[in-house]
């Protein structure tokens, strides 16, 4: 048989190019901008009034500006403007980040490949993935000579339980699956989230972070290499706590599929990261801006 004859098939070109497009979408929903669950970027699960009977299957796009630290204890900030989408079926969900949660799946899950372990009124469990996009070394001046590092998949159990009143307590630990540095992290939340009429909800919490020696070390720490190549001091570290932060997020309902969501948040370095080199401010502030349809 020979291809020298055969007429060109145009039907063809834009099978491949879809394929393509979803194959970038769900690249985008497994990446994240770093290992940080990043409890500003959390909002309310829904509005009163977009709460119904969930669905087989839901999915939602949109779009998200954030403001934040080049990374944790950069004194420079950056401005980000990035798309998202969220899928789920059943107990799977496939999402860009915590803020474009689909009906039925919940919020504060960190974005990426979720499945559902446990979930009912008050006690929600699940195992998840993502990219984390490690660190480079251009992210910042501040962090010339460090080199890299490097990209990975984490790995991330979650555990939620709520109270009354709508306070909620959440447990979160990641790990590097494939070994490059990023070690283990992990997150201790306590947030409380109210209906302020069918149309608004509002939310607050207040997290405590804590990471391995490998992973403090990856970020916060120098080597001698390190210190040869960047001026900084030789800085070891060991297992500890991260940082302390403070959140507050809404979403307002604007239609039957249309709602807008916004965080803020300041969160403090303490422990060993606190004292590391890298670390120029302590303490930052961070805030987020978005638009979500949900079909």
């Amino acid at each position: 048989m020979t291809t020298a004859t055969t007429a060109p098939r145009p039907p063809a070109r834009p099978a491949c190019a879809a394929r393509v497009a979803w194959g970038r979408w769900a690249w985008l929903c497994l990446a994240g901008a770093g290992p940080w669950p990043l409890a500003g970027a959390q909002t309310p699960e829904d509005t009163p009034i977009e709460r119904s009977t969930p669905r087989s299957w839901d999915a939602a796009a949109g779009f998200v500006i954030s403001h934040g630290p080049r990374y944790p204890g950069s004194a420079s900030k950056a401005t980000s403007l990035t798309p998202g989408l969220a899928v789920r079926w059943g107990r799977v969900s496939l999402a860009s980040r915590s803020a474009f949660s689909v009906r039925g799946a919940e919020t504060g899950s960190g974005g990426g490949l979720r499945v559902e372990l446990a979930r009912s009124e008050r006690l929600r469990a699940g195992l998840g993935l993502r990219l984390d996009s490690g660190r480079r070394e251009s992210d910042s001046e501040e962090l010339r000579g460090l080199g890299e590092v490097r990209r990975t998949l984490r790995l991330r159990l979650s555990v939620s339980y709520r109270l009354d009143d709508g306070w909620r307590l959440r447990s979160s630990t990641t790990a590097d699956a494939l070994g490059r540095g990023g070690g283990t992290l992990g997150e201790f939340q306590v947030s409380r989230e109210l209906g302020l009429g069918p149309t608004l909800s509002v939310q607050g919490s207040l997290s405590l972070g804590w990471a391995d020696r490998r992973h403090l070390q990856s970020y916060f720490g120098i080597t001698p290499e390190q210190a040869a190549r960047s001026g900084y001091p030789v800085t070891p570290m060991s297992t500890g706590l991260r940082d302390v932060t403070v959140s507050a997020g809404w979403r307002r309902t604007l239609g039957p599929k249309w709602a807008v969501f916004g965080s803020a948040s300041t969160a403090r370095l303490i422990d060993e990261a606190a004292a590391s080199p890298l670390v120029l401010e302590r303490d930052s502030w961070s805030m987020g801006l978005g638009l979500v349809y949900r079909f």
